[in-house]
């Protein structure tokens, strides 16, 4: 069978034509990122124009899809507008041009039809990569309306190798709601966690070592154990481990899911003390905190009942918080949260409120000196001058150890207000909330 995917108003006799949105051509209404056919069933799919209207994460499950449902060798063939060559008859053409091109390269406002990201030929070629295919080959040529158009070919490899276990894990991700393309940040940070495996499926085929295996493991555990299951219903049919392994992995899987391991290790990194500048060491220390828990379970037997207790009565102790995933860009992020809510609630002369929420901050996040400014600022506001006194220094501190620019300048504000603090009576007005450091930057 060969798949005809976003079919639209080009039907294909030789092809079975798939469309999300046209149903008037179409041999069925179906979804590029979840295609109704087996494994390794298709010799040949097509996507032409279909790309571009998805972006960039979602991109990639779409790829993934196309990889497993084509036979060994199978055919991939992708047309997509040829962004390069659109921007520079963009900046080489007359007005009418011009006009004409743009729809080329953002689409048409249209339900299906605008364009959400178009591709540079060597970007597209890297995911290619990513999910596996070879023999990758490209062209670049003007299609029937003149439209510059990049065209691309590759292949599925001859024999089965661990990118289908990679296409499976994207699949029942997708199944499971496990991925949010409406959040970038996030997807981002699941990308990476499948980008890990697949070096370290590449790295497992070379040396063969079953560690390699349990690492993979242990890294899904601490940042998002629900794809520890799928991970581990994709190898085994493969032999990667024994069945006795699996078995007794997936147990500890249902306990680590159970006691939330990831929420254990949040609120375990807000308890260590908020140096400025420890972020780093901070974060890695939790990260080895949660995998010595994981390894006693999985490798120490007689530790497990006692592990196991422990995870019980710290999920018990600590407060649910709502991340998904724990890294140091998602713990930065909701750092993020706490701080613009603390910055509103001192506009609002909630001071005390205001205090919470930026501690809030700098206990998950210590080393952003906007964070211990802002709350210096709130002490001062709160009349609370020693705690003012001693978070200025704290400032002060990560400002010397920071990469910054124009350290003087920011080093001289932050100096006069400590003056004014200083002083027994203190003008409330000089005390506004900083957000960002852009007008240090913007001076030469």
């Amino acid at each position: 069978m060969k798949l005809n995917v976003g079919s639209g108003r080009r039907y294909e006799p030789d092809y079975y034509n798939i469309d999300l949105y046209e149903d008037i051509l179409a041999d069925q209404q179906m979804s590029a990122i979840n295609l109704s056919f087996s494994d390794n069933s298709c010799e040949e799919v097509k996507a032409i124009q279909l790309i571009e209207h998805i972006g960039f994460f979602k991109s990639l499950y779409v790829l993934s899809e196309f990889f497993r449902v084509l036979q060994f060798n199978g055919v991939l063939i992708i047309e997509t507008p040829d962004i390069e060559k659109a921007f520079q008859s963009y900046l080489n053409g007359n007005y009418e041009q011009q006009k004409e091109i743009l729809g080329w390269i953002f689409g048409i406002p249209h339900k299906g039809l605008q364009h959400k990201l178009c591709y540079p030929s060597e970007l597209l070629a890297e995911m290619l990569r990513k999910i596996g295919f070879i023999d990758i080959k490209e062209r670049k040529f003007y299609n029937t309306e003149s439209i510059p158009t990049l065209r691309v070919e590759c292949k599925k490899p001859s024999k089965e190798n661990f990118f289908q276990v990679i296409t499976h894990i994207r699949k029942q991700m997708l199944l499971e709601n496990l991925v949010d393309f409406k959040d970038s940040f996030l997807a981002k940070e699941q990308e990476d966690l499948v980008t890990f495996i697949i070096l370290k499926l590449k790295e497992f085929e070379r040396r063969k070592d079953k560690n390699i295996i349990f690492e993979i493991i242990k890294t899904i555990l601490i940042r998002f154990p629900q794809v520890a299951n799928i991970f581990l219903k994709g190898i085994e049919d493969i032999n990667y481990l024994s069945i006795f392994e699996i078995k007794y992995i997936y147990e500890i899987i249902e306990y680590i899911i159970k006691y939330n391991l990831p929420n254990i290790l949040f609120n375990s990194l807000k308890r260590l003390p908020t140096i400025p500048g420890s972020q780093m060491f901070a974060f890695s220390s939790i990260e080895a905190f949660g995998e010595r828990i994981i390894e006693k379970l999985m490798f120490i037997k007689n530790e497990k009942q006692q592990q196991l207790t422990r995870l019980k009565e710290l999920s018990i102790t600590n407060k649910p918080n709502k991340l998904f995933f724990f890294s140091s860009a998602m713990i930065q992020r909701k750092s993020q949260v706490f701080f613009y809510q603390g910055i509103k609630e001192v506009y609002n002369q909630n001071y005390e409120i205001a205090k919470e929420k930026l501690l809030d901050s700098i206990q998950i996040f210590r080393d952003d000196l906007i964070y211990y400014w802002n709350l210096a600022k709130v002490f001062v506001k709160l009349n609370l001058r020693s705690d003012a006194l001693k978070t200025y220094r704290r400032t002060l501190r990560l400002l010397r150890i920071s990469n910054i620019k124009n350290k003087k300048m920011i080093k001289k504000d932050i100096a006069s207000e400590i003056s004014c603090v200083k002083k027994s009576t203190v003008p409330l007005a000089n005390f506004n909330p900083i957000i960002t450091l852009d007008k240090y930057y913007s001076v030469n």
